[in-house]
């Protein structure tokens, strides 16, 4: 089924910028068509360096373009920096230059600095604390490794300089604090060179006279091998958190949450890990997310649908639930139902499915359907309702057979098709099918 394809597609992409480390944006994608300014200082930086360059593209981060135009210093008018390697050269390596306005208004090439890796990880424009100067804060990764390399840089008096580097696996500016001002919150990995023991701490960075310093540190979970994700967001009574998906050496995902209570970073997960690692435990491909974009982070728990409990793992199909982080070491359900991984949307199940339903793919088309249960899942089940995922090209011809749009993302319709007897009391209305279905953030 064509549609099928282009959802596979469309999670990898959406996957892509928590699990990937070995692609170059620039090679995966097309370059996007340029803005009059940005064409402007494209030229301008061609005027400067050559046109015998590559852009380069952040790979995560609010900032994605290699042309990043913002006020970095104490003049009203912006700045812009372009991130680029040359080509077939000896001046190997990653690029960035920043750009400024002459007095007659046009771009020029201020300075070009080397960057400290082979891609760049993230760029953030942000004063490092509660003071007045604009920082650029950049992160780099090479291709090989998990550890990553942040520079900070100041641009005043026409002249752009490095005033700050560090080290980090996972890098956030968020208002952990809750005092109107962005702090900077890293995670670092460090191997003791003696035992070859990995250990991570979560820091509050802080930039004094031209240092960075660590104001605050908190232990992470030792069983880590790498960092594939971060998310921010609040708790269930509003506290500001960064939730941290990480790869443990079985292959699965595990989340931990940092917040600041007491002047202080905590880590609920790590303090209480027996009790509550188990709990932010599952396979690959359920990553954290805010499922309800309500502002508070869902931990993805799973365990096996009914009528799946006795099979192999991989034909296994999973029950869901969406915890939240309560107060006093404690994880509640908010939700629960079937989450595609691969087309990307969850399905909550509502009261009255709990312990009643289970959901079966369509051999034929693979569409998931979603069945009354009643002891044995080879055996005839009562069909309550089918879920597609298609091209919205196609979709015309669903709604033709029946099928109702119950969202939309990008190229995907998301469409259900409800029984035409409604005597079975478990099938939903079609409000209820949309009240009780998201769509997950990449």
């Amino acid at each position: 089924m064509k549609a099928k394809a282009i959802a596979a597609a469309a999670a990898a992409v959406m996957l892509s910028g928590c699990t990937a480390v070995n692609f170059s944006v620039d090679n995966l994608l097309a370059a996007p068509k340029l803005t009059e300014e940005q064409t402007e200082i494209h030229e301008a930086l061609i005027s400067a360096v050559g046109n015998n360059i590559t852009l380069k593209y952040p790979r995560n981060g609010a900032n994605r373009s290699a042309f990043v135009i913002a006020d970095i210093d104490d003049e009203p008018s912006d700045e812009a920096l372009v991130f680029y390697e040359y080509k077939d050269t000896a001046e190997n390596g990653l690029r960035v230059n920043v750009l400024d306005k002459n007095a007659d208004g046009d771009w020029i090439s201020v300075k070009e600095i080397a960057g400290a890796g082979t891609e760049v990880d993230q760029v953030i424009i942000s004063p490092m604390g509660n003071g007045n100067q604009i920082d650029v804060l950049v992160g780099y990764q090479n291709i090989s490794g998990d550890d990553k390399t942040l520079e900070i840089y100041n641009y005043s008096d026409g002249d752009f300089n490095r005033i700050g580097t560090d080290t980090y696996s996972v890098l956030e500016t968020f208002d952990i604090n809750s005092d109107g001002f962005n702090e900077l919150i890293t995670i670092q990995r460090t191997a003791n060179q003696d035992t070859g023991q990995v250990t991570s701490k979560a820091s509050l960075l802080e930039l004094e006279n031209g240092e960075i310093t660590k104001s605050d540190q908190i232990d992470m979970c030792d069983n880590v091998v790498s960092y594939i994700g971060s998310k921010t967001g609040r708790t269930s009574d509003g506290r500001n958190a960064v939730y941290i998906d990480g790869l443990t050496a079985d292959g699965e995902i595990q989340t931990e949450m940092i917040y600041y209570r007491y002047s202080a970073l905590q880590n609920p997960i790590q303090l209480r890990s027996t009790k509550l690692l188990p709990l932010c435990t599952r396979q690959s491909g359920y990553y954290s997310s805010d499922i309800d974009d309500d502002g508070v982070v869902e931990i993805p728990s799973t365990r096996p649908m009914l009528g799946y409990e006795s099979a192999v793992a991989e034909e296994q199909l999973l029950m869901t639930s969406w915890l939240i982080y309560e107060d006093f070491y404690e994880l509640s359900e908010k939700y629960s139902g079937y989450y595609s991984v691969s087309d990307g949307y969850a399905m909550m199940f509502p009261g009255r499915w709990a312990d009643q339903v289970t959901v079966k793919a369509d051999p034929q088309t693979g569409e998931m359907v979603f069945y009354k249960y009643e002891g044995d899942i080879n055996a005839y089940m009562t069909e309550l309702m089918r879920i597609a995922v298609s091209s919205d090209s196609e979709s015309e011809e669903l709604m033709y057979d029946g099928y109702q749009l119950i969202n939309s993302k990008g190229q995907l319709d998301y469409l259900v098709k409800l029984p035409t007897n409604r005597r079975e009391q478990l099938i939903l209305t079609i409000d209820e099918v949309r009240n009780n279905f998201y769509i997950a953030e990449p």
